[in-house]
């Protein structure tokens, strides 16, 4: 018989165009996959889940958090001082693969606690052949659906050849890459100026898999441009200083950008997700650093509702003439909405990612990653806007199902395999050997 559940009575968002939103209907999944959405579904024999003063919505998709660091969780409070580079980036050094798994498990649970079912974990601490393997196997053991992203970026110089880096990589593709199942191989080039790049993106590019740059400086996308390595399988990361003509270059080559709202927000200009999206560029977003924030992909897009809001009203201001406290509605403005960011967050990523033939939205045959979130205890049935009440209204304590690939990872906000203790043990022995002193 095959495995069925039906989630009965949810207030659902589909972000699927043709399906659009429902007040009150079932969905049935079956072996792992979306079956059928609609009213009264006959399921005989399925688990039943009461979906009823609930919003079901697709999984969200995180496109860029680097788990690795989940194991010195608040170790870099304030991104303002420069910490990051100077303190935390070389306690790689310090890692054993035995803690990698241990962040990347833990992190993961982390992730899905908060929604997210889909994570770009990008590692940057690969120091032999054993690290990246432990990093999968952690989030295998977890169940969240990952695209790892084995970077070629060093720890340090010359501890891990770059020749033997690229047998490692194509050792990790070829031994965890299962574009059916829920891991997913990508990669990271290293930085521009780097003598290794272009190689490095033709490594990916051979295997047709996605890879990512960070750029953090002006003038990156024109180098990369000059090379005619520009491309829609190619992610951007940060991109705080690219400029306008930088964007239109990308658009054109139909390159998406991944803004990181806390870290891409501490005294950088925040500017540059308007300016991508008004020149057609995709952005889509991710938590980048749990040694400094919560793994909360909600959260991220919480922020970016804000602060976006305040940049439109001071860009207003500076260019029209604004009569009371708020600038006029007109299209364009404001940039962001509810809506928009949990679309963006779903099937947006998905796409930019190239895996909206299988999730992202609660489409039938699609794969069952489904969130179910609570309306909560103070306004129990009340969702006139649901995307608008599910970012501004609800809050982590409001989740209450998680599903990925139609296994069930959390329920009432309890996480299926997840020992707290046991995670705690984890996070304190890695400190204890990374940092060098009893946790």
């Amino acid at each position: 018989m095959p495995k069925r559940t039906i989630i009965r009575s949810a207030e659902v968002v589909t972000m699927d165009a043709g399906l659009g939103d429902f007040a009150s209907v079932d969905i049935l999944v079956e072996d792992g996959a979306i079956r059928a959405v609609g009213p009264s579904l006959d399921a005989a024999g399925a688990e039943s889940i009461d979906g009823s003063s609930m919003i079901a919505l697709p999984g969200i998709i995180d496109a860029h958090t680097c788990l690795w660091q989940t194991a010195l969780r608040g170790y870099v409070p304030d991104l303002w001082h420069g910490t990051y580079n100077t303190a935390l980036l070389p306690l790689r050094r310090h890692y054993s693969a035995d803690d990698n798994f241990n962040a990347a498990y833990v992190g993961a649970f982390e992730m899905l606690s908060y929604g997210t079912t889909t994570v770009v974990d990008y590692c940057h601490n690969i120091r032999s052949p054993d690290f990246a393997p432990a990093s999968i196997a952690a989030l295998k053991a977890t169940g969240i659906r990952h695209l790892f992203t084995y970077s070629f970026m060093s720890a340090q110089p010359d501890e891990f050849p770059m020749a033997a880096r690229y047998d490692d990589a194509r050792r990790v593709y070829d031994r965890f890459h299962d574009p059916a199942g829920l891991t997913t191989i990508g990669f990271g080039v290293e930085s521009i100026g780097a003598s290794e790049l272009a190689k490095q993106l033709a490594f990916a590019r051979a295997l047709k898999a996605p890879s990512c740059i960070h750029v953090n400086e002006t003038g990156t996308i024109e180098r990369l441009h000059a090379q005619g390595l520009l491309g829609p399988d190619f992610l951007v990361i940060h991109g705080n200083l690219i400029t306008n003509a930088e964007l239109e270059l990308m658009a054109k080559a139909g390159m998406p950008i991944c803004f990181t709202p806390t870290a891409d927000t501490q005294g950088t200009p925040a500017d540059i997700v308007r300016r991508a999206t008004d020149r057609g560029v995709d952005v889509v977003f991710g938590c980048d650093i749990p040694c400094s924030i919560a793994s909360d992909t909600l959260g991220q897009l919480r922020v970016m509702f804000n602060v976006q809001g305040f940049l439109d009203g001071a860009m207003e201001r500076n260019f029209s003439t604004v009569i009371g406290r708020r600038p006029a509605v007109r299209p364009g403005m404001p940039l962001l909405t509810p809506r928009k960011l949990i679309e963006t967050a779903t099937i947006g990523a998905a796409r930019v990612l190239g895996l909206d033939g299988r999730i992202g939205s609660l489409t039938p045959g699609k794969r069952a990653d489904i969130v179910l979130v609570r309306k909560g205890p103070f306004g129990d049935s009340i969702a006139d806007d649901p995307c608008a009440h599910l970012l501004l209204q609800t809050s982590p304590r409001d989740i209450d199902t998680v599903m990925v690939d139609g296994e069930i990872r959390m329920r009432a906000g309890v996480l299926a395999g997840f020992d707290p203790g046991k995670a705690a043990a984890m996070i304190a022995a890695s400190r204890q050997r990374i940092l060098g002193k009893p946790q």
